[in-house]
C-alpha cells in the first residue's frame, strides 16, 4: 500500500547496518515486489469456499493491521485483469488498539501517558505496548468472533502501570462506564462501550471505504472476498454485510472469508511470484509521465510557458507534462517510448523528472504561479556526450 500514488509512501526502510553478516552474494533482481491487494486476492481465490461456480468478477477488501486495501478482478480469462486502481485507507485493526489508548489516558488523566513514560521511558513503553498490542489484541479479536452473549471485555493491568497511577485513579474509570477491580487489578469494560468508543470509528471508515469502491464499478460483481487479520473479525464481517445490503439495496449473498485470512498477503505473493503471468492487466492508478521542455505550438500551448532557448533561435516551451501512461488506463506487457532533445547544445547530461498525478487534465509540471502541480517519483540521469558538435537538432 505505502507504494502507490494516493498513499504517503515509504519513508524510512530497514537499516543497511545490521550487526548480522552480509551474504556473498548481492543480487537485486532476485527480489520481487509484489502489490498486496492483487496477491491477497490470488489467496482468497484459491482458498475460499465459494457456493456455485468460481466468481468471474470479485472484490478483495484486505483489512490489515495498518491499511485497508480494495481491488477488483475479473478472471472470465483464466488470468486475472485488475479493473479497479487498488483503494483504501489506513484505518485497520491496530486503529482498534489506538481507540483503547486514548480511552484509558482519559481513565487516567493522563495524555499520551506522557507522566508513565517520562517515569521510566523504556520499561513503560514495553508495558504499554505489551497492554495494548499483545493483551488486547486477543480480547479484541475475540470480542469480534462471539458476538452472541458476549457482554464485555477483561484486561488485566501491569504491575507497574498501577504503581505509577494508585487504583484510586482507576477508580475514576466508572464515570467512563468502565470497572475497575482492585482484588486483581483487571479492568472491565462493556459491549455497549466497547462498540460504541472503541470499534466504531474504525469500522465506519472501512465501511466508508467499501462504498466508494461500489461506487466505482461499472458492471456487477459475484463476491466479496474479506481478508487480512482484521478481516477476519465477525464483527466487521457483520457491519460490511449490513453496509453493502444498505449501500446497493440488496444482499450479497457471497461475502466470503478465506480459511487463513491473515496470512492471505503471504501465501498469495508466493502464489503469484511462481506463476507472475497470473496477472493478465492492470489499471493505472495515476497517470504517469515526464517533464520536458518541447518546441513551442501556439495551437496546444500556453503563451505563459513560452520562453528563447540558450542559443536564442527557437521558441521553447518550459514544464511540459508528457503523458504516457493515463489513470485508469489498462496496462499490458507494453513498452512506451519517446525521443528528446538536449534542451543547449552545451549539455553532455540530462535529467528527465518523471511525474505521476491522481489529477485529470495536467498539462504543466507547474501552474502559473509556479506551484508544482504534479507529484516527483523519480528521475534519469544520462550522459549524451558530444564530441563532434553535431548540431542540438540532430542529438536525438
Amino acid at each position: 500500500a505505502g507504494l502507490t500514488s494516493d498513499a504517503p509512501g515509504i519513508t524510512r526502510f530497514t537499516p543497511v547496518d545490521s550487526p548480522l553478516p552480509r551474504p556473498e552474494e548481492v543480487n537485486p533482481e532476485m527480489l520481487s515486489l509484489a502489490l498486496e491487494p492483487e496477491v491477497a486476492a490470488i489467496a482468497a481465490q484459491h482458498q475460499s469456499e465459494v457456493s456455485g461456480t468460481p466468481p468471474e468478477r470479485y472484490m478483495v477488501v484486505d483489512i490489515g493491521g495498518g491499511t485497508v486495501d480494495i481491488t477488483v478482478h475479473d478472471k472470465s480469462t483464466g488470468r486475472i485483469s485488475v479493473l479497479l486502481p487498488p483503494m483504501g485507507n489506513t484505518w485497520g485493526g491496530t486503529t482498534i488498539n489506538e481507540a483503547l489508548s486514548m480511552l484509558l489516558e482519559e481513565a487516567v488523566d493522563d495524555g499520551g501517558f506522557q507522566s508513565f513514560i517520562e517515569s521510566d521511558p523504556i520499561r513503560a513503553i514495553a508495558t504499554l505496548n505489551k497492554l495494548f498490542f499483545e493483551e488486547f489484541e486477543e480480547r479484541k479479536k475475540r470480542f469480534g468472533n462471539e458476538i452472541e452473549g458476549f457482554s464485555k471485555i477483561t484486561l488485566s493491568l501491569p504491575r507497574t502501570f498501577m504503581k505509577h497511577y494508585g487504583s484510586d485513579k482507576l477508580h475514576e474509570a466508572s464515570k467512563l462506564h468502565m470497572c475497575y477491580d482492585p482484588g486483581d487489578d483487571s479492568l472491565s469494560i462493556g459491549y455497549n462501550l466497547l462498540e460504541e468508543k472503541i470499534f466504531k470509528s474504525t469500522v465506519d471508515k472501512i465501511i466508508e471505504c467499501v462504498r466508494a469502491a461500489f461506487d466505482e464499478l461499472t458492471d456487477h460483481i459475484d463476491t466479496v472476498y474479506l481478508v487480512g487479520g482484521f478481516g477476519g473479525c465477525r464483527f466487521v464481517r457483520q457491519k460490511i454485510e449490513e453496509a453493502i445490503a444498505q449501500h446497493c439495496g440488496k444482499l450479497y449473498d457471497n461475502i466470503v472469508c478465506p480459511i487463513y485470512p491473515d496470512l492471505a498477503v503471504v501465501s498469495g505473493a508466493v502464489m503469484w511470484r511462481k506463476d507472475p503471468n497470473i496477472i493478465q492487466s492492470r489499471v493505472a492508478d495515476a497517470t504517469y509521465g515526464i517533464g520536458c521542455q518541447p518546441e513551442f505550438d501556439p495551437s496546444i500551448h500556453d503563451e505563459h510557458y513560452q520562453y528563447l532557448d540558450e542559443e536564442g533561435y527557437k521558441q521553447r516551451c518550459k514544464n511540459v507534462f508528457k503523458v504516457f501512461v493515463l489513470k485508469g488506463e489498462v496496462l499490458k506487457d507494453e513498452v512506451y517510448k519517446t525521443t528528446l532533445i538536449p534542451p543547449s547544445q552545451s549539455l553532455t547530461q540530462v535529467t528527465i523528472p518523471i511525474y505521476c498525478t491522481g489529477d485529470d487534465g495536467v498539462q504543466y509540471t507547474r501552474d502559473k504561479k509556479g506551484k508544482q502541480t504534479v507529484r516527483k517519483i523519480g528521475e534519469l540521469i544520462l550522459d549524451v556526450p558530444n564530441p563532434d558538435n553535431i548540431p542540438r537538432d540532430e542529438r536525438d
